[in-house]
């Protein structure tokens, strides 16, 4: 059995033996009403919980669009002509429009990696930066009830009119991405951020908080002061897509943010949540292309959600470039504890941004054999805890040397599939 796997922004080969069980796993294929753009349209022109966008706006008005950085895929391509054609019919001048990419805590983008996600027209036509929290200018809006500061970026709260554009997805511990994530982490100081991921680690009996999981916000401690902090901020209108595995838009909802949020939140359940009647001897996981797969940190989630279909002591052979490395400052130096015990104890006792990823990833080495296939340096692989490969034919030979492989899943796109074992 042959797959084309994501990788980087090419496809892998991926051939298997008739000798092993083969299942995919991979979204729900519910219909799709319309094209990309017919679809984003209809969300603008009927949104909720908010009159049509050309009705809020007046020809004076200063508007900031916040965007997703080059983490995050949200078709700003086809999102951001249909938005500026609704804002310029209220009679607003290209230089009354300016973009803040929300970078949160992400390292900063080039000039060619913005301009990638604003086309080049828009690039030329329209002024834009990128958000820093350390540098860019912040002030403070208020402190959650978990004792919280929120700081934001003060081009937010300059702007007459706020617009947020972004993806709603699964997240392995705030529950969702998208919608108030473009606030906070999107726009906020480091340490609002530090403080609000930091309570993700903040339980004695789990590697995570019970109740940080993907898809899960009730009781959810990192997204309920998201949400709060979000309150915070006066934000006027939003558009929220949804992609498919064939990262085009299904649906996109906008208006009010969290209900738009919410709608979309609802649709991820339905298209990406897949029950497993098993789980697997080996999980063969790609973590998306890019740009799921553009570092370590990103492509850490689709190995979240291929663990969700391995057996405890079974191999995971995971896809993932890494072509900007690890992504993170602060990520390696959690893997100088031997034990996950270590670890833990010192994220508690020290929390640094990508604390919460190091120790999910620990855990699950502690229990899978991980097979990667990066261009990352064979050293900083094997401190993380990889198996490094320079070939799936090398990944395959080996784990079949490794382990009795009776049962494979392949997850062509495990950035969005969460694959769930049924229960009775």
């Amino acid at each position: 059995m042959e797959f084309k796997l994501p990788y980087g922004q090419s496809k892998m080969a991926v051939s298997l033996t008739e000798h092993v069980e083969v299942s995919q796993i991979v979204p729900a294929d519910l219909p799709k009403l319309g094209s990309d753009r017919e679809i984003v349209r209809q969300a603008i022109e009927n949104p909720v919980g908010t009159p049509p966008l050309q009705n809020l706006l007046t020809s004076h008005s200063k508007i900031l669009v916040i965007l997703p950085d080059k983490t995050r895929n949200a078709r700003t391509d086809v999102i951001l002509p249909v938005l500026l054609e609704t804002i310029h019919s209220a009679g607003v001048l290209s230089k009354q429009v300016q973009f803040l990419f929300a970078n949160g805590s992400h390292t900063e983008m080039t000039n060619r990696e913005k301009q990638a996600i604003l086309g080049k027209e828009i690039a030329r036509n329209y002024f834009f930066e990128e958000h820093d929290c350390s540098k860019s200018p912040l002030k403070y809006v208020g402190t959650t009830r978990r004792g919280i500061p929120v700081r934001v970026n003060t081009r937010v709260l300059d702007a007459d009119f706020v617009i947020v554009a972004g993806t709603v997805v699964h997240h392995y511990f705030a529950g969702f991405g998208g919608g108030p994530k473009m606030i906070v982490p999107g726009v906020a100081a480091c340490d609002t951020i530090t403080l609000n991921h930091r309570m993700a680690v903040m339980s004695e009996t789990s590697v995570l908080h019970p109740n940080c999981r993907p898809g899960n916000v009730q009781g959810n401690p990192v997204y309920e002061d998201i949400e709060e902090a979000f309150q915070m901020v006066h934000v006027d209108f939003s558009i929220q897509v949804v992609l498919n595995a064939a990262h085009t838009i299904q649906a996109a909802f906008a208006g009010d943010t969290l209900p738009v949020h919410k709608k979309g939140r609802e649709i991820i359940e339905k298209m990406n949540r897949v029950s497993i009647d098993r789980k697997f001897d080996c999980v063969i996981v790609s973590a998306g292309g890019f740009p799921k797969d553009l570092n370590v940190i990103q492509a850490h989630k689709a190995i979240y959600n291929g663990f969700q279909a391995v057996k405890s002591g079974g191999c995971m052979i995971i896809l993932a470039e890494c072509a900007d490395g690890i992504g993170s400052k602060t990520f390696l130096q959690w893997f100088e504890y031997s034990s996950l015990t270590e670890m833990k104890r010192a994220v508690m006792a020290n929390y640094v941004l990508n604390g919460n990823t190091a120790l999910s990833l620990k855990e699950k080495l502690d229990q899978t054999k991980m097979y990667v296939i990066s261009t990352l340096e064979e050293g900083l692989s094997r401190k993380i805890g990889f198996e490094p490969v320079g070939s799936f034919e090398e990944a395959w030979a080996r784990a079949t040397s490794d382990f009795k492989i009776k049962s494979v899943a392949v997850l062509p796109n495990g950035d969005v599939t969460l694959p769930e074992v049924k229960v009775g």
